[in-house]
């Protein structure tokens, strides 16, 4: 079976590149789908080897050790085909059945055509082709976002994103590509909500719906492995979110188009938050640090934090550029996005307080909006309560079972909190619980 879709696969390659003249290849929809199958798994930001990424038009460009990978309408002249056609040692796939004529002509036309990259221009909103999940059992949850006018909850499914009320009443539901959806966002005027997932290992996507209609106005695949913490900036323009290939992307909301890719850390970037003014940006991962970075540039500035352990959380004050951070070391820090003094190496002096230690690594933080409260969830299943302005442990939110993946404040200030088991749960200022539900419509087997 899986003999004959890869010749199902190739026989299509060979038709649609048979239809097609110089002018109609089409980056999109042939040259990208071909390097991923036949390429990516040796050349993505992961492997990289020979210095070459074919996961994106851009890194394709840049080539790898032996330059720039074309020659726009010298085929011949280019590396990428003297590699595909042997001229070049080894020839590409490496270790793999060399590829067909038709194959190479899909790339000699492209080459000759310009390459052309038509990514941005491409339909990207395609429905997807998959029935609803059918739930036997609460998924868990890693992502919960509150609509600004605080009548509409979106969580995290499987394939798929809820829209609830926040008595949970199911109001509708988003499937996507997207296997994991790991953080959701609403734009500030509650038209537009953007989420961020994939699939491990195979692919990012970020999903860019228009709430009131229910509909996918943009999926972009952006990744080859998974994509985390997407932030909005306070005009709703700009998305930001950070992955496990290391890089930071920012990307334009009404367009889908990614508009810069910064790689400043050094290992997975997990989570990102805009500043007051949406100039800068704060970003967090394994590498230890929260980086400070410039929008418009794209410039890394400094480090906000000394270097302790894995980060996996941030989250921004709504009144001021103040940042907390949180991650495996289980203490919660909470800093200036600006420095008061010349900057140090491994400086401390954006520090404003740190927190108690958590009984477990820290998963999600969350600021109420009026900014008087921090809420820390924890592997071990508790979220703590603090005092931004004293420090001071207000409440201990408790009867999750695992961990607490996802924090979010309605705009009344009430705590939702979802994690491991799937429940959504509601909790007072004084950290009562108020409500628990499960989003997904269980369906109870048949006995």
């Amino acid at each position: 079976m899986h003999l004959q879709t890869l010749r199902a696969v190739a026989l299509a390659t060979i038709v649609l590149v048979s239809r097609a003249s110089a002018q109609e290849i089409s980056y999109s929809s042939l040259i990208k789908p071909f390097l991923a199958r036949k390429c990516a798994a040796c050349h993505q930001a992961q492997v990289k080897q020979s210095d070459l990424i074919v996961t994106s038009y851009a890194d394709l460009k840049k080539g790898g050790r032996k330059g720039p990978a074309w020659v726009a309408g010298e085929p011949d002249g280019s590396v990428l085909i003297q590699y595909l056609t042997g001229k070049m040692e080894p020839r590409m796939p490496m270790g793999g059945q060399p590829l067909a004529n038709s194959e190479i002509e899909m790339f000699r036309h492209w080459i000759a055509a310009g390459a052309p990259d038509d990514s941005a221009t491409a339909s990207r909103a395609v429905p997807v082709a998959r029935k609803p999940t059918v739930y036997s059992k609460a998924p868990l949850v890693t992502a919960i976002a509150v609509s600004p006018d605080g009548r509409t909850l979106a969580v995290s499914g499987y394939h798929e994103i809820l829209l609830t009320s926040l008595d949970g009443k199911l109001q509708g539901r988003l499937p996507g590509a997207s296997m994991r959806i790991h953080s959701i966002s609403f734009t500030p005027d509650g038209k537009t909500l953007v989420a961020v997932g994939g699939d491990p290992a195979r692919m990012g996507e970020v999903q860019i719906w228009d709430v009131a209609a229910r509909k996918l106005r943009q999926a972009i695949e952006a990744s080859t492995d998974t994509l985390f913490g997407g932030s909005i900036s306070p005009d709703g323009k700009l998305l930001a979110c950070g992955a496990a290939d290391k890089a930071i992307r920012l990307f334009d909301i009404e367009s889908g188009k990614e508009i810069r890719k910064m790689e400043h850390h050094e290992d997975w970037v997990f989570q990102t938050v805009f500043g007051l003014d949406g100039k800068r940006i704060v970003t967090v991962g394994r590498d230890r640090a929260a980086k400070l970075i410039d929008v418009e540039s794209g410039r890394f500035i400094e480090n906000v934090n000394l270097l302790r352990d894995s980060l996996t959380a941030v989250a921004r004050h709504p009144k001021k550029d103040w940042v907390a951070i949180g991650g495996a070391e289980r203490i919660p820090y909470l800093y200036k996005m600006d420095r008061p003094r010349a900057m140090r190496i491994a400086d401390d002096s954006t520090l404003i307080r740190k927190f108690d230690r958590q009984d477990g690594p820290i998963l999600a933080l969350a600021i109420s909006p009026d900014g008087s409260r921090l809420a820390v969830g924890a592997e071990s299943g508790a979220v703590r309560i603090y005092d931004t302005e004293t420090g001071t442990e207000t409440a201990k939110c408790t009867g999750h079972e695992g961990g607490v993946y996802a924090l979010a404040f309605a705009p009344d200030g009430t705590l939702i909190a979802g994690g491991f088991d799937g429940k959504l749960r509601f909790y007072d200022g004084k950290g009562t619980l108020a409500a628990a539900f499960v989003a997904a419509p269980i369906e109870v087997a048949r006995q």
